[in-house]
């Protein structure tokens, strides 16, 4: 059975352009596309229930995540930096909240190793739980978690350079656990 993303073809840009849609539109459109379709992959490798992997994905794993994310699918009109501010426009914002949000879900399951850890740790220490887990925190997992924490943040502000005109708020309480 084929996936649902190979079933649909992805539209025709010039078409939609000879039909009047803006190039700036199907450009952010078709960035969007590649994102979600990056998403359904991420979400596939990291949290598919019929092939779980274990708790910390092997580093060949995130390099791919990691590779499959490395702007070359960012339309040079909406390029920007993982420094930079929030974007004043929703389409631009729209892109940077969907890239943060397939670094959020790549990253996650660093932050939660290491918020568990330090549970268990915390608990052993207070008499109320079994012996701490003899794993460490290593390097790699505090920089994944801290590529987590900013994708988090970043994510949820996404939207914050916009204009007034518009009150969107973005939970990062839901982001963290979606």
């Amino acid at each position: 059975m084929l996936a649902y993303e190979e079933m649909i073809p992805y539209p025709s840009a010039d078409l939609a352009i000879k039909q009047g849609f803006d190039e700036r539109v199907i450009q952010s459109y078709f960035a969007q596309l590649y994102l979600r379709k990056s998403l359904n992959q991420i979400h596939s490798m990291l949290y598919n229930p019929q092939n779980p992997i274990s708790e910390e994905p092997e580093p060949a794993v995130i390099e791919a995540i990691q590779n499959s994310l490395d702007m070359q699918f960012v339309p040079p009109q909406f390029k920007f930096g993982r420094d930079d501010p929030p974007a004043n426009d929703i389409l631009s914002a729209r892109l940077r909240a969907k890239y943060w949000g397939a670094n959020v879900i790549t990253y996650r399951p660093f932050v939660k190793k290491i918020l568990l850890i330090n549970y268990h740790k915390s608990q052993a220490n207070n008499g109320m739980g079994n012996a701490a887990p003899s794993e460490e925190i290593t390097p790699a997992m505090i920089e994944y978690a801290k590529m987590g924490i900013k994708a988090l943040v970043e994510s949820t502000r996404a939207f914050h350079g916009l204009p007034e005109k518009r009150f969107i708020v973005t939970n990062i309480f839901g982001t963290s656990h979606a």
